[in-house]
Formats: C-alpha cells, structure tokens, sequence
C-alpha cells in the first residue's frame, strides 16, 4: 500500500496525462482512476458510461477527487467534498441547514446547476441507493450524501451533464458516483479533533480499515471498515451579533420615508419608526422596546401574562399583567411598560391593555435556546471482498451498516400557536385562549366548567376568577423541554460478478444485484397536543403561576412524546454486456448493451394527521407523509465510434417503463475532436427526465415557510404596531395525481487545452431546459386576493393566521397558503465551468513539488417561464425561494488550491469563494422586497419604517483552509487543519430560511469561525 506521499506524486503524473482527453477536475488535486497507471493504463468504466475505457476519457465534464485528493484538503466526509463543487449551487442541502428546522434533519443533499436536490442522481459503484425516507421540504426526494463513508471510498466521480440516457431517472443536472475501494491491504487508522476557536462545534473523529489478500496473487482481497465521529451542537450565543440575539435595533439606516411620501408604493405612509431621519431594525425579543423607545405588543415567553376579559371572552376587562406577580420575571429581565411607551407614534393611541403601567417580562429566545447546528453522531460499519473466478472473471460483495443520530433542542412551545393544514384541511388556533374561570373534573378539550358541576372550583390560576372573568393567557412552556431526536439506519449490500467471454467476439460483462433499506425514526418532545392542553386548561390540572410544581405526569400530558417510523427501500438487479465490432481509422468501434429492474418505496405515515379533528393532534408539526411504491424496468445501450483519430462519436439511449404509467426515452450523442495534440474539443446533447416524487404524486399536505410581510396598508390597519412584519408563511404543498415527468434538454460544449506536460485548461459551456417542470404555481395572486378580501383563485386555499392580540377583531394575517403541483412551462439555465491544472518542481525551493488547481461556474441564467409568457429570472439573486427556501443562486462559484510537497511535508491551502447576490426573489417580490433603485416594493422585514430595506445585496464570501502534514515516521504521519484561516464571517443575509441572518448554503464557514482539526494516521 502507498503512502499518502507516494499516491500524491501519481496523482499529478496522471493529471497531465489524462487531463487532454479527460474532463476539467473541479476539486483540488484530481485524478484519473488509481487502478492506472502512466505507463500502463487499464480499462475503467467511467461516470456516465458503460464502456471500458482507458483512464478518465470522456466527452462530458467530468469531475474525479480522489480520497488523496479529499486528505490533501483536510476533508473527511463526501457530503463537504460535493458541497464545495463550484458547480454546486441553488437548492443544496448542506448538513446545519437542519439546524433550523428543516426537514430532513442530518441528511445532506447536492443540487448540481441549482436544479435542487431531486435532480442529481447518487450512485454508490454506478449502483443506485435508497431515497432519504423524508423528502427535502416535505418534496424532493434525495440520497444522503453521507450513508457512506469517507474511509472505504476510493474517489468520487461527479459528472456535471444529463445522464439520463444511461441511468435514467433523476440525472437532469448530473451524477454523483462515489466509487469505493476495490481492494485494500494491511491497516490504516486516524483519530481526530476539531474545535472553533470561538468555542462550540467540537468534533471528534475516529475511523480504520483493515484487509489482506493480493488479488493478483492470492485471487481474493476482503476488507473491513469503520468510522465514528461526533459534532457536538452550535448554539445562537456561541456566536456573536447579529446571529446570537433576537435584538437588531442596533442596526440603523436612513429611512426612505421622508423622500417617497408624495408618491411611489409609499405614498401617504406616516413616518412612524423614523427618528432624525433614521430607522433601524426591529427587536424581536420578547417584550423589547423598539430602538425609537416605543413599545409594540405583548409577546410570549416562560413567565406568564394575563389580562382579564368578560366571561364570554368577548371584551377585554383591564390591564396586563404577570399572572404570579409575587414570582416576579425570575431570572428574565423586568421591564416596566408606560402608556407613553405603548403610545403609537403613528396614530397617537395607546395600545390596549395598557392603560397604567405594566411590568413584563423579557425574553431573548434567539440566545437561551435556538442553535445553528445539532449534535450529531455518526457511527459505520462496512465490509467488501472480491475473489477472482478463474482468469476472466471475478466476484465480489459488499456490506454496509451506516447510522446517524441527530439531536436538535429547540424554543419552548407557545400556547398561542396555530396547527397546520393536514387532511382535512382543518386548522385550529389559539390565539384568544384564556384560563376559564371555574375549573372541574369533568373538563375536556371541548368542555368548559361553568361551576355547577361536581367538584368545580374557581379557577386557581385565573386570578381573576372571582370576578367573574376569564383570563387570556401568554405563556411558553419553559418547563417542558421541546426537541427533536432523528435516528436513522442504512443497511446497504452489494454483489456481483464481472469478467469477460469469447463466444461470437470477446464480450465483456457485469451482473450486480444491490438493496438499500434506511428506516428513520423520529422523536419529538415539548410539542403541545391540542387536546391535552385544552383539558388541562378546564381542568386547571397545569400549573400557570408557577410552572415548577407541575409534575412529569401533568407534562407528559400536555405534552406527550410522539414517536414517527419511516422507511425507504430500493432493490436493484442489472446487467451489461459490450464488444469491440471492429476497428475503425480512430480505433475500436465498441457497442454495450444492458438491462435493469428496480424497485423502490418509501413508508412514511403522517404524524399529525387530523382525522380524527382539529384539536386531536399537535401544533406546529409538520403532517406531511406519503406512502407510495414502483417498479422500474429499463434497457439501455451505448456506442462509441473513433471514426478518425482526431474525431470520436458517441451514442447512447434509455428506455424507463413506470409500473405508475409512466415511460420514457432518453438518448445522448457526444463528439470529441482533437485537431492538434495540444487541444481537444467536446460537445454532448441528451435529452432526460425527471419522475414525479412519491412526495409530489401523493403526499398529505406538507408546509415550509418563507419570512415575508404583509402590506403596507395591512399593517396601518394594525397601527403599525409590528405584526404583520417578518412573519412566518406557511406554504403547504399536497400530492398531485396524474403529474407527467419533467423533460430535459441539455447541452454542453468546450475544450481542454494543453500547452505543455504540466499545464492543463479547460472551460465548458452548459445548457439545461426543463420542460413540464414541477412546482406549486406562483401564489402571488392568491396572497394579494386575501388581503385584499377577495375570493381565492383556483387551485389555491388561503387560511387566517393567529390574531393581533393589540387588534383581536382585526383581520389576521394570512397564515397558510394550500395548494398543489402543477407541470408548468419551462425552466432555463445556462453557464460556463473553466478549469486549470498546473504541476510542477521548484528546484530552487528543496525541489518541491507544487500542484494547483482552479475552477470557477458562472451562472449566466436561471429563468422559470409560465404558461402565461411571464418570466421570473433567479440568477444572482436570493430566489428562487418557492423550491429552495431562499437559499439563493450565486452567480459565481470557485475554488482555488495549492500544494506544496518537500518530501515528508506537504503544505497546502484552499481558497473558496462564493458571489454575492441581490436580495431580490421574483417569486416573493412583493412581499421580500424590490431593490431596484434602493427602494423596496413591499416592506423587507424587520425595518420599523416598513419601507426601508434591510440590505438590497448579500456581500460575496471568501473561505480559506489549510492544511498541512507531517510524516513523522514511516508509519506514522500527523496533520493540522485550519478552516476559515482568517476567520472570515459569513456575509449578513436577512432573508433566507436556512439560516438565522446568514445564509448557510454558502457560508457555513464562516459562522463556525476559525477552526482546528489535529490528527494522525498511522498505516501498517
């Protein structure tokens, strides 16, 4: 076995080799397939191909990192090594984007040219895997990234072009191969550590591999493998402002209101929240005062406030105030609220409820209990033997065992919450929930004592019971622990036999049968069953006034454990077959053939479902689930013809039979022409498709949500008093029945030129158009009808959020929006990839060996087009924010790295840079904000003015990392990683979901700060 030094050096002498005929390396220090050599090269099966071939030689961009390459740059999963792609873009889902909420939690995604998650096809050894059992978003099904490890893997191949017509389904934007090892000889172990230096985020590390058998020797070679790390959680108060705290006031701008009052979409505003000519953002903790001093409204934390109401719950009695006065705030921060504070600027009213002056209590959720990333646990096992079959063929297994526990704590539970649409489409609030006055026995979700019942008492946590009167109640449960746990297991195996045989010609042939199963379960606490809730309000069985004489019994039952199983499956047998027809002048004509049958299904039950009612279930949990199964059946072939020397054909075709109806013919063409040995040109066109999700075909309802704001004229209506800015929207998605799949048409054009040995160029062309394309209509005119107390149109279903507690009767904010798929018209992408490559020796620096490696993709479009000829256009900007939470699509992404080797040191360094982007999302323009100009259409959120934007543009993004080795004895080397060298913080970005004021599909460097990685690995 070679060591880390000895593979590196291979590596460049077959870059230079390879990379005239091969693909530009994206990744730092790619490489051809290990099995070649210089001198020798073997017949591989590349990406995208099912013909042998001799090294990296291949028509289509094509992307090849090595575990070499992978250690060269200090990194130890696939999941960071897909994510750092240029070519990675729109809609990835990077592992701490499920620090937020999102579904999908610890599962890791790739959208190659930002076609989402649901449009890049993995394959582990040209074998497909099993679906994440949870779709990103409640939609898009996806295989994570990490269900297979870093130690077995030998390279990972990513093939950036459509690869329908050879693996059918799901390759419009590209393929994703990872490649393990075929063999493996004596041990290799590591141990590692990482740790931030602004605290948070530990890592530990640990993996090896042990094997023996020489297979050209002994005939067979076996191998076991293993790996264990842990990330330890990322809290919002490990990090600084503005990511630690709910509080922006400090963040201040001139107000465009005094300029635009004459005319403009801001005509006639009053300039409230504007002081001097300045506004700034809002604070959002809980009972902040603004930065003007005014104060907007009672929110809700862990001390409850009260204020009384008639018995009918109809008209408000008197002030607020804390329910346990006596208690105080505790270890929250007292404030005391004056009418003059509570007093509108705008209107001169003072807000109801506060008459007199009010102590409350503040709260800074943001700080005591959100994180950016979950404590993470990974741990595999993993088995591989191969046995020779004689002189012409070979078999081989492989087993893997892979699991993940991801836990993530979150904010307490709020009382005043509203459930989402499930089944019925049946919603239920409590936004005017109130302690009754008489509690009783008898008390139930859909009773309220009214005293004469047996044992009814006055209410004892309604202190104004006696009075007759009910008590509306803020309140979150800070004594009832809310988190999710998601413990997921791939079990995964492979066998197979390949070889070749001389009737009629010499036929080369593979036959592999694989499975997948991934069950993921579910753990949910803290989250407040509707039901129970209610009866413990009836039956005053919960204590308000002083939480921590409540028992766990009382809790469980107001908040009972929820316990979710789900599971995917995937069953594969195929089989090809190819052979040289003849020689042409170019070379062999060669002709491959094969077949497959798959099937594949995902079990995933609702875990809220509301068949039983509106209040027998959860608030807040998502309902989505679908259940669903298919049959696949496809046969395929493949042609390449060396017509000259200088010119090279190719010819490939798929035919996909759905046992759901569906059907599909998916051919390619490809050229390469080499005029001179310095330069070969390349084109491919194909034509692919994507099947409908078992989401997008038959989920319940499933919601994400968008941060948008209502009106400017909503907002008047409400005083301006806050509500209705920066809000949570649920956009809830259903499954569709009789979807057709989506089409491609893709292209891909360019060149690889090599001056001489050691340099190497190459840039690419793309081009992707999606017809029939999959999505949830634009809503735009379904949010303006609401509010504007118009029906809904067609095919959409607006629901009422919870009520302005300051404006109880006032038309609430629209709160859900429900819809279904559609095949809309068409989506159009297009861009350019360039690489370089450069290998040389620095004699007059200790002869050391440099390797660099650049690449880039531009954006140059991303437009989804509508039946009705509109155009909404993404490129460079935060959208679109419909399919990727505003994750945004950069325009420019690149990566740069260096190495330097002296021998038994290497040094080498990464720069990785990602462009800003415009804070505009066309799919939510009126309510996000327009830019143009520096005026916003619509109110951005956060701004007290309601009119001036937060930011018009996320600035761009610069990672640097470095990593260097030591090979302190022959068996024993120990290395250093830096991440983010220069402790760069992430870009500030307001408006996208995934992240809170940073956008983590682009700078999850830079909120994990500065940080350091020590290991060694010793090898035997």
């Amino acid at each position: 076995m070679k060591s880390t030094r000895q593979r590196l050096l291979a590596s460049s002498v077959l870059v230079a080799a390879a990379m005239a005929v091969a693909a530009p390396a994206t990744g730092a220090f790619a490489q051809a397939a290990p099995e070649a050599t210089a001198a020798q090269p073997q017949e591989i099966v590349v990406t995208g191909s099912i013909l042998h071939r001799r090294n990296v030689d291949s028509d289509s961009p094509l992307t090849v990192e090595t575990a070499a390459d992978l250690e060269a740059r200090g990194i130890t999963t696939i999941q960071a090594a897909v994510q750092n792609l240029s070519g990675n873009n729109s809609g990835n889902l990077p592992n701490n984007f499920t620090g937020n909420g999102a579904f999908a939690a610890g599962a890791s995604g790739a959208s190659l040219r930002g076609l989402t998650t649901n449009s890049t096809l993995v394959l582990v050894d040209g074998l497909r895997a099993a679906y994440y059992p949870l779709a990103d978003d409640g939609t898009r099904n996806f295989v994570d990234l990490n269900t297979i490890p870093d130690v077995i893997v030998d390279r990972v191949e990513v093939l950036q072009d459509g690869a329908s017509a050879t693996y059918g389904a799901d390759a419009i934007a590209g393929v994703i191969n990872i490649i393990t090892k075929k063999t493996f000889q004596g041990f290799q172990g590591k141990v590692e550590g990482g740790f931030a230096q602004e605290g948070g985020a530990g890592e530990t590390h640990i993996d090896a591999i042990a094997g023996k058998g020489d297979l050209a020797a002994d005939g067979y070679n076996i191998y076991i493998g293993g790996e264990y790390e842990r990330d330890n959680a990322l809290y919002n108060r490990d990090r600084g402002f503005p990511y630690d705290t709910n509080n922006l006031s400090s963040m201040c701008g001139a107000s465009l209101l005094p300029n635009i009052q004459a005319s403009g979409p801001h005509a006639g505003l009053p300039t409230a929240g504007v002081v001097n000519g300045e506004t700034c953002r809002t604070n959002n903790v809980v009972n902040g005062l603004q930065f003007d001093g005014h104060f907007y409204g009672v929110g809700t934390d862990t001390v409850a406030v009260v204020r009384p109401y008639n018995a009918a719950n109809t008209a408000a009695a008197g002030n607020y105030q804390l329910l346990n006065p006596a208690a105080g705030c505790g270890t929250l921060k007292s404030v005391t609220i004056t009418p003059a504070q509570a007093t509108n600027p705008s209107t001169g009213t003072t807000l109801a409820g506060f008459n007199a002056p009010v102590t409350l209590c503040q709260q800074d959720f943001r700080h005591d209990y959100n994180i950016i990333s979950p404590e993470d646990t990974r741990f595999s096992i993993n088995a591989h033997g191969v046995r020779n079959l004689g002189a012409s063929a070979q078999a081989y297994f492989e087993v893997n065992y892979y699991q993940n526990d991801v836990f993530s704590p979150a904010t307490p539970s709020a009382i005043r919450a509203a459930s989402p649409p499930a089944a019925t489409g049946v919603t239920y609030s409590t936004a005017s929930l109130a302690l009754p006055t008489f509690v009783c026995p008898q008390g139930s979700a859909t009773y309220v004592c009214n005293g004469t019942e047996a044992g009814a008492k006055l209410n004892p946590n309604n202190p104004f019971a006696s009075a007759g009167e009910v008590a509306r109640i803020f309140y979150s449960f800070g004594d009832i622990p809310r988190s999710s746990e998601d413990f997921s297991q791939s079990f995964r195996f492979a066998t197979g036999v390949n070889g070749h045989f001389n009737a009629w010609g010499d036929w080369k042939y593979t036959a592999d049968l694989t499975g997948m199963q991934t069950d993921l379960q579910v753990t949910d606490k803290g989250y407040l069953y509707i039901a129970n809730l209610l009866t413990a309000v009836n039956q005053g069985t919960y204590n308000f006034a002083n939480p921590s004489q409540n028992t766990a019994a009382i809790r469980n039952f107001v908040s009972p454990t929820l316990v979710q199983n789900t599971d995917s499956k995937m069953l594969q047998a195929q089989f090809n077959l190819s052979r040289t027809l003849f020689d042409l002048p170019g070379g062999p004509l060669q002709f491959g053939f094969g077949g497959q049958a798959r099937y594949e299904s995902i079990y995933d039950p609702s875990p809220n479902p509301d068949s039983n009612g509106p209040v027998d279930r959860y608030f807040t949990i998502n309902p989505f689930g679908t259940i669903g199964a298919r049959e696949v059946y496809a046969a395929f072939f493949e042609l390449d013809a060396p017509v000259l020397k200088q010119l090279d054909l190719t010819f490939a075709g798929r035919y996909d039979d759905y046992s759901t109806g569906q059907d599909n013919f998916s051919p390619k063409f490809g050229l390469k022409f080499k005029p001179f040995d310095m330069l070969t040109l390349r084109a491919t066109y194909s034509k692919g498709f994507r099947i409908p999700s078992f989401a997008e075909a038959n989920s319940l309802p499933t919601t994400g949500y968008v941060t948008v704001n209502a009106p400017l004229s909503f907002q008047a209506q409400h005083g301006n008093d806050g509500y209705g800015q920066g809000y949570s929207l649920g956009l809830t998605t259903e499954g569709t029945a009789g979807l057709k799949p989506e089409k491609s048409d893709n292209v891909t054009a360019g060149f690889v030129f090599q001056p001489i040995r050691q340099i190497s160029f190459s840039v690419d062309y793309y081009y992707i158009k999606k017809t029939g394309v999959i999505a949830p209509p634009d809503d735009s005119a379904a949010i303006a009808a609401y509010y504007a107390g118009q029906p809904d149109p067609a095919g959409f279903k607006t629901i009422p959020g919870v009520a302005d507690p300051n404006y109880p009767n006032a038309k609430p904010v629209l709160g859900f929006i429900e819809y279904g798929f559609a095949n809309l018209d068409s989506l159009v992408t297009d861009g350019i990839d360039a690489s370089m490559t450069a290998n040389f020796r620095l004699p007059w620096l200790w002869n050391a060996k440099w390797t660099s490696l650049l690449s880039a993709t531009y954006v140059n479009s991303y437009n989804l087009n509508f039946p009705d000829g509109t155009t909404q256009h993404y490129a460079g900007t935060i959208g679109p924010c419909n399919t990727t939470s505003c994750s945004g699509t950069p325009r420019w992404r690149g990566n740069w790295s260096n190495m330097l080797d002296f021998g038994r040191w290497t040094v080498g360094a990464t720069v990785y840079y990602t462009s800003g982007y415009s804070d505009v999302a066309e799919d939510y323009g009126s309510t996000i904000g327009d830019c143009v100009g520096g005026v916003a259409n619509g109110a951005p959120a956060g701004y007290r003015d309601g009119a001036t934007p937060i930011t018009c543009r996320t600035k761009a993004f610069w990672d640097t990392e470095l990593h260097a080795t030591f090979q302190a004895t022959k068996h024993v080397q120990l290395y250093i990683d830096i991440d983010n060298l220069f402790g760069v913080r992430p870009p500030y970005d307001a408006t996208t979901y995934g992240g809170y004021n940073y956008n983590p599909a682009w700078s999850s460097a830079g909120i994990l700060g500065r940080y350091f990685k020590l290991g060694a690995k010793a090898t035997f």
